[in-house]
């Protein structure tokens, strides 16, 4: 077993309540229980979530900006690969689109959105807060890791087996552990490892979460579009993708994927490896939560209603 080096004060501070606990968390305190003192609770999901507060229009203008404004203002989408980063992409420019004829304006400004930028790359943490939007949408890492490696399959890059997929997972770069925190941190800069020490990996959710407007999972695809919809201040028609055959929140298990494979991705070693993105990824979860309780919920899923026939009818 790999041994996890948490001090004392970690470890009681790593022992959640029960009903703050999400799946993925769940997994990762498989992993590591043994190496801490038990039956201390604390929340980890109460320390580092948020409920995503509204853009107020009546109080400030929503950000659209035009191109030759400073690096630190605009809309800005950090791409993460396989979290259906290029349809959220487009609703990013489509938001950007439609807000230019909201302000009559030739341009909203956004940052390249079809590209895999990293929020430390684009500067996110010296934004202007109250001329730019940051968001995201992450997913669970596990499904996510068998998505890309999915996708290096159907472009005959690897093939689907059992040593290759391990061995991939291990050595290629878009594998590295937590690739989704290193996508999201403002702080942390992506060539250098995360921190695997519990308070010091705690500052960086910490720093990640209070510094987005939005960030939703793929998991919970068409919610999180209705709730970015009401923190941004817009119709559900803002938010709309193509639906006709669109795989968007889906995880339709490969005809590839092995026990071996769901093994592995099920082991303490992996787990470990990934434990930022695990607790990120919970972490968010409980933030969605929290937004749609303070939005109201019937009034979210009305919307969300709006947005299902919508979608249909577009398609």
């Amino acid at each position: 077993m790999r041994a996890i080096h948490f001090s004392h004060d970690a470890c009681e501070k790593i022992s959640f309540c029960h009903e703050h606990r999400g799946p993925a968390l769940e997994s990762w305190l498989d992993a590591w229980r043994g190496h801490c003192v038990p039956d201390v609770s604390l929340s980890l999901s109460s320390t580092i979530s948020r409920a995503f507060p509204r853009w107020d229009r009546t109080k400030l203008a929503f950000p659209c900006v035009d191109s030759n404004a400073t690096e630190t203002q605009g809309i800005f989408y950090i791409k993460v690969p396989k979290t259906a980063s290029s349809t959220l992409a487009g609703i990013t420019t489509r938001i950007a689109g439609r807000e230019t004829i909201r302000k009559h304006k030739s341009i909203c400004k956004t940052y390249e959105p079809m590209k895999h930028m990293k929020c430390f790359e684009l500067n996110c943490s010296l934004r202007d807060k109250n001329n730019s939007f940051l968001w995201t949408v992450i997913r669970n890492p596990k499904d996510r890791a068998i998505s890309h490696f999915g996708m290096f399959y159907n472009q005959s890059r690897v093939n689907a087996t059992d040593e290759v997929f391990l061995d991939t997972l291990k050595n290629h770069g878009s594998f590295a552990n937590n690739i989704q925190l290193r996508f999201l941190s403002p702080l942390t800069n992506p060539d250098l490892p995360i921190p695997s020490n519990y308070n010091e990996l705690l500052s960086v959710l910490n720093s990640t979460i209070s510094e987005y407007n939005f960030i939703g999972t793929y998991e919970r695809f068409e919610i999180s579009l209705v709730v970015l919809s009401m923190i941004v201040g817009v119709s559900v028609q803002d938010v709309l993708f193509p639906y006709l055959n669109s795989r968007c929140g889906s995880n339709e298990k490969p005809s590839w994927l092995t026990d071996v494979i769901e093994g592995y991705l099920d082991s303490e070693d992996w787990i470990y490896h990934e434990n930022g993105d695990f607790m990120l990824y919970d972490a968010v979860n409980r933030s969605l939560d929290l937004t749609i309780e303070k939005l109201g919920k019937e009034t979210v899923l009305k919307r969300l209603k709006d947005f299902r026939r919508l979608i249909q009818i577009g398609t």
